[in-house]
This record gives structure tokens, sequence and C-alpha cells, in this order.
């Protein structure tokens, strides 16, 4: 129970840091496949693909800067969790994280982008200015399917991305 409030609490938290930040979360484009590191004169772009439970990125690595994030939310037509249930909504919350901490712990710093209430078979846009380092990126969704509280970043619903 300890945890549920907690990732609740954290998402809350990134939902009000978003809230005071410059990210756009209204823009919606069709899901472009491209993507990789740009230099660090242009802009980066990374596409992240949110599925039941796991987040898949285009890039493991981008140039430092200005980052243009499309998240999809993939329709999966009726794809159940392990547990028979579907996730409503996704969203794309990009943190740096600390050094020496691990993703999954929920450990990470001031949100940079959040990319909220991604239905599926939608996609969203934003940017964000990184540093180099480690972010993460995570889905802190915590939603009742089926009379069970389902939270997705205890599902596995996070990943690393290195900026350099």
């Amino acid at each position: 129970m300890r945890t549920i409030a907690l990732v609740a609490v954290l998402g809350l938290v990134g939902l009000i840091a978003a809230a005071c930040g410059d990210d756009d979360t209204s823009g919606k484009t069709d899901m472009d496949m491209g993507g990789g590191t740009g230099s660090a004169a242009s802009a980066s772009s990374l596409t992240v693909n949110l599925k039941n439970w796991a987040i898949q990125s285009s890039s493991k690595t981008l140039a430092a800067g200005k980052v243009t994030f499309t998240a999809t939310h993939a329709a999966e037509h009726g794809a159940m969790n392990m547990d028979g249930q579907e996730g409503a909504t996704h969203q794309l919350l990009v943190a740096p994280l600390p050094q020496g901490e691990k993703a999954g712990k929920g450990k990470f710093g001031r949100p940079v982008l959040n990319l909220t209430d991604i239905k599926p078979g939608e996609t969203k846009t934003g940017e964000a200015e990184l540093a180099p380092g480690t972010y993460e990126v995570a889905c802190l969704v915590v939603e009742q399917v089926k009379g069970k509280t389902v939270d997705h970043y205890e599902k596995g619903m996070y990943a690393l991305v290195t900026v350099k």
C-alpha cells in the first residue's frame, strides 16, 4: 500500500512539475519510426512505443540539446497483461537519473517532460532540452482495472536513455 501511495505522489509531483515547465503535451502526430541521435547542433528525436508493460525506444543514446519525443500508445486491441487486464492510458515521463541510481526505483530527478493521458492508438509529441547524463523514461500511471490496482511503473514501464 505504501508503494502505491509513493507512486501516486511521484505521479502528482511529475504532473505539477510539468505544468510549470515548457513542454508541449497537446500536439498529436502520426507515428514517426525515424529518430536517432542527431548532431549537437540540430534537434534530436526519440520515438517511444508504450505497451503493456514495456517502453520501447528508437534509440538508447541521444545528443545533448533539444530533443523531440514522440510517444505512441500501441493499439493492442484486446492485448491483456499478465493479469488479464488492459492498460487504458499511458504516460511518458522523462527525468534525469542521479548518478549511482538505478532505473525502476523512483529515484529520478525533476521531470523535464511529461506527456499524459495517452490513449490506445494515440500519439503525442513534446520537446525537452537535455543536458548530458542518464535519463529515465517512465509511465507512472496507477489505475483500477477490474477491481485491482495496476501500477504501470511497478510492472516494468521504464527505460534508460543516455544523453552525450
